[in-house]
């Protein structure tokens, strides 16, 4: 016999169910995808089961609306429509001794909000008082970090060593691009401008090349120096033009 028959039969004839009670999520898997949930309740013998419950969200709609559904063993507040006890449906999650939340309010400012998945990604919100920042974060300890603490205003995107990262710093006018080893950039076309200096330098070697064209102008005094030595080669004809040329 089904649960829920059990659970009707057991109710007939008893009055509505008023104000909520406390229930425990036994199933999430709505065969019709409703989002729905079936809950015992610690009032009630252990193998009953309610009838499906839908889920009270911040917004619901066609395809689109906030997406949170209970756990097993979610521990949750349920009210009836109309006191029927076929017609239960979920408003909250509760916390409890066994499933305690994510964060503590030990210091009593109560600066951290948090959205935690059941895996650790997070999504949280710090309203402290030099201005807080968000912080997006996966289980392994990747980032996206907005930060609005006065004098620190950045955005930053870091994989979880730290050592690969984008950085937008507000408070210094800067971006920057770290990578732990290489640095790629890729595109139909790119270009690299400086209203003052462009500035491409390498601790070793520094190789520019092209498959095609490549050129070097300057509107004004263009230098080619060379500590040691250096080679001009061309495979075709080399030509050398000016008003005046010293060879030494």
């Amino acid at each position: 016999m089904d649960h829920a028959d059990i659970f009707d039969r057991s109710t007939k004839n008893r009055d509505g169910i008023s104000g909520v009670r406390i229930g425990i999520v036994t199933d999430n898997e709505d065969p019709k995808d409703l989002g729905r949930v079936k809950l015992r309740f610690p009032w009630r013998e252990a193998d009953d089961e309610s009838y499906w419950a839908r889920i009270a969200t911040e917004m619901s709609g066609k395809q689109y609306g906030s997406y949170f559904l209970p756990e097993i063993n979610d521990e949750v507040l349920v009210a009836f429509a109309g006191g029927d006890v076929h017609q239960p449906f979920v408003i909250g999650s509760l916390w409890n001794g066994n499933r305690k939340p994510p964060q503590k309010n030990s210091d009593g400012n109560n600066d951290i909000r948090e959205i935690v998945s059941r895996q650790g990604h997070r999504v949280q919100f710090d309203d402290g008082d030099d201005g807080g920042q968000l912080t997006i974060e996966t289980k392994a300890g990747h980032t996206i970090t907005l930060n609005d603490a006065d004098g620190k205003e950045k955005v930053e995107i870091a994989d979880k060593s730290g050592k690969n990262r984008i950085r937008l710093d507000s408070s210094s006018d800067t971006v920057s691009i770290e990578a732990a080893d290489t640095l790629e950039l890729g595109a139909k076309t790119i270009k690299l401008r400086g209203d003052k200096t462009v500035d491409i330098g390498a601790k070793q070697s520094l190789d520019l090349s092209s498959k095609s064209k490549a050129s070097l102008t300057s509107k004004g005094k263009l230098d080619i120096n060379s500590t040691m030595a250096m080679a001009i080669e061309a495979g075709a004809i080399l030509n050398i033009k000016g008003k005046m040329i010293f060879l030494n």
